[in-house]
This record gives structure tokens, sequence and C-alpha cells, in this order.
């Protein structure tokens, strides 16, 4: 049985069936986009969608996705054409040119009823006839129906028509309101964005966003699923397969392309067989990288440079020194970039630091740099792809003869020792934040399942713990707790979170003992000596109850809660003066 086609480049290529199989994220827009399409095929309301994101995030995938859902839909199918224009329209210079686009995009779609000699004869005219010509031939076949024109790169496209083309493009729209567009750009451009601009305003845009990690295990999963690869399937489940995930996730900037790429392999465990079809996937995507370094500025073309030579945000002022530019000019440039999609930034205090929004481009121009073993981006690999326990497990497990693997594995050992930071540990840790504060325990508690499998420190179990709690998984918790205590026994936050556990298990005598442990290491956690107090209470023990309370108004006298329980304390005890 053959294995179903995935294409990487081209989703208009695969049946509907696959395209919704791997959708993700975009289901609420592809409904949108659906409806507006329904509404300007069905009413004298024509409205125009523009999808905006760099390449590889999944335009073409939700605009093949709308494409098939609008023709599936008899009412629709029936009272509406459809003109897909070819991805790179390259010798569109005018909007006769685009008028011929479109023409021959009908003729290919409808044959049966396109008057293609009416179009033949295009080309027997002067060029002013011929585009008077073309228009009428185009509103004449399209009737009383509505014309769905997809338009894939409309920068591109808008650049070859030029402020002319541009102009009567729209003053044609304007006078035959049987037209909906459907189109896709990689940055928002001037052709749309400048008031002066003929499409200003023109426009539904919509920025699409990059896939979060959550969405990236649900695209890996639709995949696992689509294929029918019960290993991949059953490997994302565990925290390993999220972590590996998790690692493509920092290399791909959520790109939905590289995940359809990384999922060929994220199951596989020898050296070769991870870094070979890493380097192909590399070399593949390497042109397209080099072309976007071209289109850029040779100011824009340093910055970029510099930062592929960066393993994190930059500051603009570290940015300008380094390029020799002012930083008014640095400022000015990083703007246009991150406007096209090349750069993200972020503000820590009042400086704002820059970084690459997709790392593949600095790892696919350090190939290019290579001169002799590609040793820095092999090692980045292998710290994403495993552990530090790992990696010296596989390097005593090596084969005497593996000199090249033992080199590699070496290396990245090596880069664990001088203490560079782990970029998955990194990534855990923000995303576990952004967990937390939205209340999703559940995922919160996943990430720190992640963390245990690719740190495992006492810290790691902790927060482990910390969320089974908040799950009211009390028993996991407490084992968790225990857990970290092994590998730290002198942590008296530990001590006292596992006395919270022992609590909730109505294990009071137990929970003493930890929080006696706990004042044992750090005699001022007031925390501490109110919980010892509580279970005091719960014991009757009611003296010693009160002696903790004071304890914990001592170490903190503005602990309202302290004060409450004394209160209490004392009013069991008949002392209500």
């Amino acid at each position: 049985m053959s294995t179903p086609f995935l294409s990487r480049f081209t989703p208009s290529l695969m049946p509907p069936e696959t395209l919704e199989a791997l959708f993700v994220q975009r289901h609420a827009l592809a409904e949108r986009i659906v409806e507006l399409i329904r509404e300007s095929i069905t009413t004298p309301s024509k409205h125009h969608n523009l999808l905006i994101g760099p390449r590889g995030i999944g335009k073409s995938h939700l605009v093949s996705v709308v494409y098939h859902r609008i023709n599936a839909i008899p009412e629709l199918r029936e009272r509406a054409l459809t003109a897909w224009l070819r991805e790179e329209e390259w010798g569109v210079t005018s909007f006769l040119d685009l008028l011929l686009r479109i023409c021959r995009a009908l003729s290919e779609s409808y044959r049966d009823t396109f008057p293609t000699g009416a179009l033949q004869e295009l080309f027997e005219s002067s060029r002013d006839v011929a585009e008077h010509k073309g228009a009428v031939l185009l509103r004449e076949f399209v009737g009383d129906r509505t014309l769905l024109l997809i338009v894939e790169n409309l920068d591109e496209l808008f650049k070859g028509l030029g402020s002319e083309g541009q102009k009567k493009l729209r003053s044609y729209l304007e006078e035959n309101q049987f037209c909906t567009i459907l189109a896709t750009s990689q940055s928002l451009f001037s052709g749309v964005s400048l008031q002066s601009s003929p499409f200003y305003g023109f426009f539904r845009i919509h920025h699409l966003e990059e896939l979060k990690f959550e969405q990236a295990v649900d695209l890996v999963r639709n995949i696992a699923t689509f294929l029918k690869d019960n290993k991949l399937a059953a490997f994302i489940q565990t925290p390993t397969g999220r972590a590996r995930i998790r690692a493509v996730h920092h290399l791909a900037g959520g790109n939905h392309r590289v995940y359809v790429i990384f999922s060929e392999f994220l199951t596989r465990e020898s050296l070769d067989a991870l870094v070979d079809p890493f380097m192909r996937m590399l070399d593949d995507l390497t042109p397209y990288y080099q072309a976007r370094i071209a289109w850029l500025s040779p100011q824009q073309r340093k910055i970029v440079e510099h930062l592929c030579e960066q393993r994190g945000a930059v500051p603009v002022k570290e940015l300008s020194r380094r390029c020799f530019v002012t930083h008014q000019t640095a400022t000015s440039q990083l703007k246009t970039l991150r406007e096209n999609g090349y750069v993200r930034s972020e503000t820590r205090g009042r400086e704002s630091f820059y970084e690459l929004r997709e790392p593949l481009m600095r790892l696919c121009i350090e190939l290019k740099k290579n001169r002799g073993g590609p040793i820095r981006l092999i090692v980045d690999f292998l710290r994403l792809w495993h552990s530090r326990t790992e990696l010296e497990q596989r390097l005593l497990a090596l084969q005497p003869d593996a000199s090249v693997e033992r080199e590699y594995l070496s290396f990245a050992i090596k880069a664990y020792d001088e203490g560079q930071e782990d970029l998955r540990v990194a990534a855990c840790l923000t995303d576990l934040q952004s967990c937390v504060r939205k209340g999703d325990y559940e995922s919160a508690l996943h990430v720190t399942e992640e963390l245990v499998a690719i740190r495992g420190e006492s810290a790691d179990l902790l927060r482990q713990g910390l969320n089974l709690a908040r799950l009211d998984r009390h028993e996991d918790a407490l084992a968790a707790f225990d857990k970290a205590l092994q590998l730290d026994p002198y942590n008296a936050n530990a001590w006292v979170s596992r006395a919270i556990e022992l609590r909730f298990l109505n294990r009071d005598e137990d929970a003493l003992v930890a929080l006696d442990k706990a004042v044992e290491l750090d005699p001022n956690i007031s925390h501490a000596w109110i919980l010892r107090g509580l279970s005091f209470a719960r014991l009757d023990r009611d003296e010693e109850a009160l002696a903790a309370f004071d304890k914990a108004v001592e170490l903190d006298p503005q602990y309202a809660h302290a004060w409450v329980h004394r209160g209490i304390a004392l009013g069991v005890l008949n002392r209500y003066e």
C-alpha cells in the first residue's frame, strides 16, 4: 500500500480530504472567509480577503481549504466561476496581461464553455483594443455569476502591474461588481497599505499567526493519524515526544511546512538517521532563504547576517555598533524587516531586542558558510534533540570505529559543560508561565512533564508537583515532591510543599514531620509555621498550635492570615482577652 502524498511546498496538489485532515489552528478564519465569499456570491455585496504571512506559514493550505469548501457547496458552485492564477505570475506587467492570465485560468477550468476563439483573437489586436476586448470578454463570460479570483503573492503581481495597472484594475472592479478576490502576500505592502494607493482599504486583511506549541502538537498528531503512523502517534503522547516537537518548534518558529518535513524523522534515534534528513531539509530550504535575503537592501542584509550569527535577541544599540550604522538607521531598517516578516522584537525595560523570526534562516546560511564539517550546526541540533544524559548514554554505547558520531556527541556534551543554555528548557519555562497565567493547568502539567524528561532536576519535579496539586491530584503531587526531595533533600520549600499535600490527604502527623524538616532548614518561612499550627489544631494540640501561630506573627507581623489563625487558636483555649 503506497504512502499518502504530503506536499511540502504545493498544498494545492493535495486532495481536499488530505487538506482537511492536516488542517489546524485556523478553523474559525476559514469558516469566516467561506461565509464572506458565500455572501459575495449570493448577494450584491462583494468582499475581498488578503492573507498576510511569510512563506511556509500555511497561506496556500488555507486558500486550498477555502476553495474546496466553496466548491463542495452546490449552490455556490453553480453561481460562481473560479480563476485561480498560478502561484508566480512573472509575466504580468500590465492590466492587459492580468486579464489574459484570468482568461487563461478560466479557459483551463471551463474548457467546454469558455470562448477560446475569442481569447485567441485578442492577440491579433493592438494593445489598447485587446485590453478593451479582454475586459468585455471576461465580463460577458462571467455574466450574472460571480468570479472568485484567487491570487497568490499579490504583492509581486501588483509590483508587475505598476501604478497604472493597479488603477485600471481598481476602476474595472468598481465598474463591474462581479468579482470577489482571495489573495495572499508574504507581508503588508505599499499597494494596499499606503493611503494614496488605489487599493487602500479595499481588502479585509488577515495576518496569519505562527503555530503555537500546542497547535504544532495538533499538526503532528494529524499527520500521524493521516499517515496511519501508530509509532509516531504514540510517541508524541510521551514527554520525550513533546520535547522533540518543542525542539522543532524552536527551529521552525511556528512554520507549518517544517513540521511536515520533520514529522518524517521525529522518532528516529541514530545520529545518521537524524542528521542526514535534517541536512537535506536545510539544503532544500537554503535557496529559498537565499532568495529572501537577495530581496533586501544592502543595509538590511548586513543586519540579517549579523542576526544569523547570534544565538538570541540583540539590542538595537548592539546592532548599530556591530553593523557600523547609526541607531536611527538601525531602528528604521529593523522596523521594515519586522513588517516584512524577517525579524521579531520584544521590549525589555526601555530597550528593544531583535532576533530572526525564522531560526531556520540562520541554520541555512550557516550551512552555506561551513567549509569543513558543520560542527556547530549539528551540535545545536543534537542539543535540541537530546538531553545531556541521553547524549552521554549514546556516547558510551558507540562502536569503537564511530569516530564522526563520537566527535559530534562530544562537542554537544561539551556545550552543556560550558553552561550554554538548553533552548528547550527556556522554551518550556516560557510556555509554563503562559499556561499558569491563563489557568490552563492541564497544559502546564504537560510542559512540566517535558521539563522532567528533558532535564529532570529537583526544580522541574517541584513544578510538576505544583501543577498536579492544582488539578487536585494530591497523591501524584506527593510522589513528585518525594522525587524532588530525593534529588535535593535540603530544599525547605519542597518540604513545605510535601506537607501541604499530606494535609490534603489528612496525614497531619506526617505533615508535621515534613514541616519540622522545613523549619529546621529555614526557620524563617512564616507559611511553614502557619501550616504547623493548622496541623496541630487538627490534632487538638491547641497550645502547640498557638505557639506556631505566634512564631508566624513574630516572623511577619503584616501576615493577616497568621493573626486570624492566632485569634482562632486563642478562642479555642477560651482566652478571649
